[in-house]
């Protein structure tokens, strides 16, 4: 049973999340998950750094409990593991453990070689840094970044000179997008590339 958020309590929160959203997006910078429930709770109630870390805790628990894979990516993600390709999520998340708990929770984790979150980076995508420590962690030359944020997964990427697959999930519609996430596997299969996912909001499954 996850537990209810008090109407008070949401409205501050909800408020400061939506506060922070410009920042974010102009910026390109994260804002913890801690930092916006202290701003939150202190704005409701006199509390203490304990009491900030069981709601960080329950909220993360809530978050968790809705996740849900997409029919395609389980078998997109087995066809690319069983062809040698290295798989690392990159997400757009105001805590870490959100993205990994996830994950963990939907038994994927044994598909994934590593993941960067925006919560550990400070620094969100489209920033051209994220896609680089990305590039990184997988000591390739060559990659393909595929997700469902056409500013974030792929004119992000692009612009550093990745190649990159834009997976169709609603709204707009690209000519060269793919529908469902296992048409892209020919282009990645043909490439022979390493490979970075993202997941927040799209192709693997939705983060946030």
């Amino acid at each position: 049973m996850i537990p209810q958020r008090p109407p008070k309590l949401a409205r501050a929160f909800d408020d400061a999340y939506n506060s922070l959203k410009v920042v974010k997006r102009k910026l390109l910078v994260e804002v913890s998950l801690h930092a916006i429930l202290k701003v939150t709770l202190e704005r409701v109630f006199a509390v203490n750094k304990g009491f900030i870390e069981r709601v960080r805790e329950v909220l993360i628990h809530h978050y968790v409990d809705t996740r849900r894979i997409y029919e395609d990516a389980l078998v997109f993600l087995r066809k690319l593991k069983k062809n040698g390709f290295m798989v690392i999520v990159v997400s757009n998340i105001s805590d870490h453990y959100m993205a990994l708990e996830s994950l963990r929770k939907l038994s994927l984790m044994s598909y994934i070689d590593d993941i960067l979150t925006s919560a550990q980076l400070g620094i969100r995508k489209p920033h051209p840094l994220i896609y680089l420590r990305a590039m990184e962690e997988t000591s390739a030359s060559n990659a393909i970044f595929v997700g469902d944020d056409i500013e974030t997964d792929v004119i992000g990427p692009e612009k550093i000179g990745l190649n990159a697959i834009h997976v169709f999930r609603g709204g707009l519609k690209l000519k060269r997008s793919v529908d469902p996430l296992l048409q892209a596997l020919d282009t990645i299969l043909a490439g022979r590339t390493r490979f970075l996912m993202k997941t927040q909001g799209g192709s693997l499954c939705p983060l946030e």
